[in-house]
């Protein structure tokens, strides 16, 4: 299963880098949403695909401890692996509620994933484990931003369209519950969950600042999430784990 493991995530960024070589974006024509980050923001997958590929290629040294939660982080990744692939064909039908169902499928995975390697570095020996284990931690939390996004572009697709004002409340709302997730996670180990919120909320702003309800929702979301992650990280002495 790790070598799976490791042949998927080698395999992910080819099908989701490659199509752009071939097909047109397959976003150009998705509605705009306002908790959406700006276009740039979408960068994070170059890391978060490298960091997979690395987090699974360490996952195959023979010094790994075998547990029952290494087995079933491994078969967490191999599902968010296939999320990854599927996605790709999937974002071209333009059929959001599709791809709402595939944000979840990932979401599910990378949960089931985190709380596993949170238990299975408990036995690891090599004390720089936790490094490899980061990626999980940035993928995880881009998951989590992107469920919000995904939702909202599948109510619009279902013709739901509130006034503008109601769009900004509901916005902030959602910031604020993505940085209870984020404090939530901080103190789970998972501190770098509210870095990438962090950098999603800059991309908000970038995006829809000009809606100050959004702007000032996004940088008291970034003043928190940097206070909080950065005292735990002060606290524990490492990035997270």
């Amino acid at each position: 299963m790790k070598k799976l493991q490791f042949i998927l995530f080698l395999i992910v960024p080819l099908v989701n880098f490659g199509s752009v070589f071939y097909f047109d974006s397959q976003f150009e024509d998705d509605a705009r949403v306002l908790i959406q980050p700006a276009g740039y923001a979408f960068s994070i997958w170059g890391p978060i695909f490298l960091g997979m590929i690395i987090y699974s290629w360490f996952q195959l040294k023979s010094e790994r401890v075998d547990s029952p939660y290494l087995r079933t982080a491994t078969i967490a990744g191999i599902f968010a692996a296939l999320a990854s692939i599927s996605f790709v064909p999937i974002s071209y039908t333009n059929i959001q509620w599709l791809g709402f169902v595939n944000i979840l499928w990932h979401l599910i995975a990378l949960v089931i994933l985190f709380i596993s390697l949170r238990k299975q570095i408990e036995l690891e020996k090599n004390p720089n484990t936790h490094w490899y284990y980061l990626p999980t931690q940035m993928y995880l939390g881009w998951i989590c931003a992107a469920t919000a996004v995904s939702a909202a572009l599948m109510l619009t697709e279902a013709g739901v369209n509130l006034p503008i004002e109601q769009q900004v409340t509901i916005t902030a709302v959602i910031i604020g519950a993505l940085v209870l997730i984020g404090i939530f996670m901080a103190f789970q180990k998972g501190m770098v969950v509210p870095l990438v919120f962090i950098w999603a909320s800059i991309g908000i702003i970038a995006e829809n600042g000009t809606y100050p309800t959004i702007k000032y929702a996004s940088i008291a979301a970034i003043i928190i999430l940097a206070v909080v992650s950065l005292s735990q990280i002060i606290k524990r002495k490492r990035l997270a784990f």
